[in-house]
């Protein structure tokens, strides 16, 4: 009886160290003491209705990354240089604001704003010189000195045209902003409370995509439910089984080991 104890013993513990492992990996990979963040909204999705891996839908859950630990790209930056994260071009970044919840969506564009020459400029329209943008200069004018109503078009899976009236903005430096399920910047429609969105306003980085299992928080506290993509819940419960499935593999492989190691040392 106590050897079949220590034996269950041994597999929890092979477990506990199993779980361990996972954690530690993503607290490296973060270099945050609290990596995970579950996805409450819809504004990131690439479908009304249906999850997809590789895409940031609600309830998933997202690894998120220390922002000082790698450079941030913009959609026009990687439109450029072929840069993909999460579906499209560009990083998804998790911002503060004043408000709310932390917001989870893509960095856009990168506005310098000059104090000494009380000029906006975004060097990295440069390479995004194909009719696509414009301000009241006129069309691909001079991103050095930008003026009146920025306009980008093209944007994102939908196409969309997304602008910005630069003399409403804060004077200060940062991104625009947009989710990849909207049809606006995030500066235009007061979801970002403090304006362009600089440094000191980035929480994280989006590292990695756990698809469904933030679900589960979401139905626990009964929040957002009907946002959830119709093919999530199915897709939770095979993603559960299987998972299962792992740990109970695990368990039967180190009982196994155990065994053998035993009937070894009998003989």
């Amino acid at each position: 009886m106590d050897e079949d104890i220590t034996d269950i013993m041994k597999i929890v513990v092979a477990l506990f160290i199993t779980f361990m492992l996972v954690f530690g990996a993503l607290f490296l990979y973060s270099g945050m003491n609290k990596p995970l963040t579950v996805v409450e909204s819809g504004s990131m999705q690439h479908s009304d209705n249906e999850s997809k891996i590789g895409v940031i839908d609600t309830g998933d859950i997202v690894v998120m990354v220390k922002p000082d630990k790698k450079k941030i790209t913009s959609y026009v930056e990687g439109y450029h240089n072929g840069y993909n994260k999460f579906g499209d071009y560009g990083d998804v970044i998790i911002y503060y604001r004043d408000q709310g919840n932390p917001v989870i969506h893509r960095a856009i564009l990168w506005l310098d704003w000059d104090p000494i020459s009380e000029r906006w400029s975004a060097p990295s329209l440069k390479y995004f010189d194909n009719g696509r943008w414009k301000d009241d200069n006129g069309i691909n004018k001079d991103y050095n000195d930008l003026k009146g109503t920025l306009i980008i078009e093209g944007l994102g899976w939908k196409g969309y045209t997304a602008s910005i009236n630069l003399d409403s903005l804060e004077k200060h430096s940062g991104y625009l902003t947009s989710g990849d399920n909207n049809y606006y910047f995030d500066q235009d429609k007061g979801i970002s409370t403090s304006g362009l969105i600089d440094h000191s306003h980035i929480k994280a980085i989006a590292g990695i995509e756990i698809p469904w299992f933030g679900c589960i928080k979401l139905y626990l506290n009964d929040k957002n439910i009907s946002k959830i993509p119709d093919n999530s819940l199915p897709c939770l419960i095979v993603a559960i089984i299987d998972v299962i499935f792992f740990f109970l593999m695990i368990m039967t492989i180190t009982n196994c080991y155990y065994i053998w190691k035993k009937e070894r040392n009998k003989g």
